[in-house]
């Protein structure tokens, strides 16, 4: 269970019997194997960067290897961690089926998205049906990254997410959710079901002007994490209340 005078949350999606939030740490919150602490309660992939896709049956499911999860199972959370990658989350209500996705730079480039919107093509979906919702990540005005790595990007048919916001003479940015949302509309995902994030890891800030989410880039590596979960209930998508979070007492 998360304890709520710890742990905020954000709705990310509500559709009929699903539900996708981020659950990220007040500031005071210390636990360092917090990855360990959210494998509790949501079955979670390895996240080794790769361009993997599991399928999860079980709370005990374990999944090396992967950076993707997707489940047709009720009652069976699934979720990522991640502190300036770009997490995502999809359902398709043709075969009921939701999945979450971790993409930093080499899955946004390799297109992680791709693969598992292919897994689910291969058990009768169609992306047409799919709605799609990001979580907070690292957004294109403070992601600077080196000028091999832009290129890669441009390569890779992605110049259009590719800026020099303080000038060419500066290193460039990327927008890493812009190049997912690309690969979901050139699988053929309707954009009127594509969710973006305003929210960014690394600047996103609350009324006394304190960092709202975990950022590696901006804590230099500290082991705080956010989670991002989705859910396929039986019926009226009540989790929050009865099944992950434990009531302040």
């Amino acid at each position: 269970m998360i304890d709520t005078n710890e742990f905020r949350y954000r709705r990310l999606m509500r559709v009929r019997n699903v539900e996708a939030v981020c659950i990220y740490p007040y500031p005071h919150y210390t636990m360092c194997d917090i990855k360990s602490h959210f494998r509790k309660f949501a079955v979670l992939p390895e996240q080794t960067h790769s361009l993997n896709v599991g399928i999860a049956e079980n709370l005990t499911d374990y999944l090396p290897g992967t950076d993707a999860v997707i489940t047709f199972k009720h009652n069976l959370p699934i979720g990522v961690v991640t502190a300036d990658c770009v997490p995502i989350v999809v359902y398709t209500s043709d075969v009921e089926g939701v999945a979450v996705i971790h993409a930093g730079w080499r899955g946004s480039l390799g297109g992680i998205i791709d693969h598992t919107i292919d897994r689910f093509i291969e058990h009768g979906a169609s992306p047409s049906n799919m709605i799609v919702a990001f979580g907070p990540s690292i957004s294109k005005n403070v992601y600077e990254v080196d000028e091999n790595l832009a290129d890669k990007f441009r390569k890779a048919g992605f110049a259009d997410y590719v800026s020099h916001p303080n000038g060419y003479i500066n290193r460039p940015h990327i927008d890493l959710q812009g190049v997912n949302i690309e690969r979901l509309l050139r699988k053929g995902v309707r954009r009127e079901n594509i969710i973006s994030s305003p929210d960014c890891t690394y600047a996103t800030v609350d009324a006394a002007c304190q960092p709202v989410y975990q950022s590696y880039r901006r804590s230099k590596g500290a082991p705080g994490r956010n989670l991002t979960l989705i859910y396929l209930a039986d019926s009226s998508p009540d989790f929050l209340s009865n099944t992950i979070f434990e009531a302040s007492r």
